[in-house]
């Protein structure tokens, strides 16, 4: 088992995932978000390579409208 934290939520996985994988397992949408791990920002192009392992700090920011 890994434990992967998602914006200091602790969520636990039988092997090590892909960043594509786990926004879909959470049902997190792909638009209007930026991702960063282990305080590195990864871009979207690499979201379906990026591999998460035990420990891997999360942050997704979702973009909001404002003015």
């Amino acid at each position: 088992m890994i434990t992967v934290n998602v914006n200091n939520q602790n969520h636990s996985f039988r092997q090590p995932i892909r960043l594509l994988e786990l926004l879909e397992q959470l049902q997190i949408q792909h638009s209007g978000i930026a991702i960063a791990i282990d305080n590195h920002v990864i871009s979207k192009p690499l979201w379906s390579e990026t591999l998460l392992v035990d420990g891997s700090q999360v942050l997704i920011i979702q973009a909001a409208q404002g003015g």
